[in-house]
């Protein structure tokens, strides 16, 4: 069976991570082999963003760097073949705390990212990145980032969710349709509320004027009745 949550957690908890190799990527764990390369240009930020994102949007899950893995023989997806220590020096946790504060909205919570000693070396081991599972309230967490300059601006925008053992890019068309839907669901439910307002200021209103006009009989048959006493005395 792929492995969840808790076994991931134990085997970081233990730095266990030789019982990775013969495992498959599954929802809850995808392996890399090399540290994203920040320095390179954007492509590798918005991979990382998108990666962390696809784990938010789904039930949460690991990002393991120094796991190298092959396609499997026998099951569908990539297995892990080999641990592949990375130094701690190219592992910069605050490098991607910061990439996370520029890239995603809103921000996942409780992201733990973490480099874990493993192996003979003192300085190789296994970068951690977690992501708990997220509130329903808080989703969708998108990936953006505007880019620009005092002449022009470019915002991009993007949707990535973990399915099995592989993350799913949302098409423009896809994050349109759902857009869309979102907004229309939003106005009918904004239009539904005013209506129901509408019908208790109505419904107050009415009870006031009943409840006006009923003191209003009172006070007169309460008069006529002093009147008449009045009389016969």
């Amino acid at each position: 069976m792929p492995l969840d949550l808790n076994d991931l957690k134990k085997i970081v908890k233990d730095h266990d991570f030789d019982r990775l190799v013969g495992e498959i990527e599954g929802q809850f764990f995808d392996a890399k082999e090399q540290p994203y390369r920040f320095s390179v240009g954007m492509d590798a930020k918005r991979e990382f963003a998108k990666d962390v994102a696809a784990f938010a949007n789904a039930s949460g899950g690991y990002i393991l760097i120094g796991v190298a893995t092959n396609p499997a023989q026998r099951r569908a997806g990539d297995e892990v073949s080999k641990i592949r220590q990375i130094s701690k020096a190219i592992f910069d946790v605050d490098q991607h705390r910061k990439l996370l504060e520029e890239w995603l909205f809103p921000q996942p919570k409780g992201i733990d990212i973490d480099w874990v000693p493993f192996g003979q070396e003192i300085d190789k081991g296994i970068g951690v990145i977690f992501v708990p599972p997220q509130d329903q309230g808080g989703k969708p967490f998108l990936i953006s980032r505007t880019i620009g300059d005092r002449k022009s601006t470019d915002v991009l925008i993007g949707y990535a969710e973990r399915r099995v053992d592989r993350t799913e890019i949302k098409t423009i068309a896809e994050i349109h349709q759902a857009l869309r839907t979102g907004l229309n669901l939003e106005r009918e439910l904004l239009g539904r509320i005013a209506n129901i307002e509408l019908l208790m200021e109505r419904y107050f209103l009415a009870k006031t004027e009943v409840e006006t006009s009923e003191k209003r009989a009172q006070v007169f048959q309460e008069r006529i009745a002093r009147l008449i006493e009045e009389d016969i005395g």
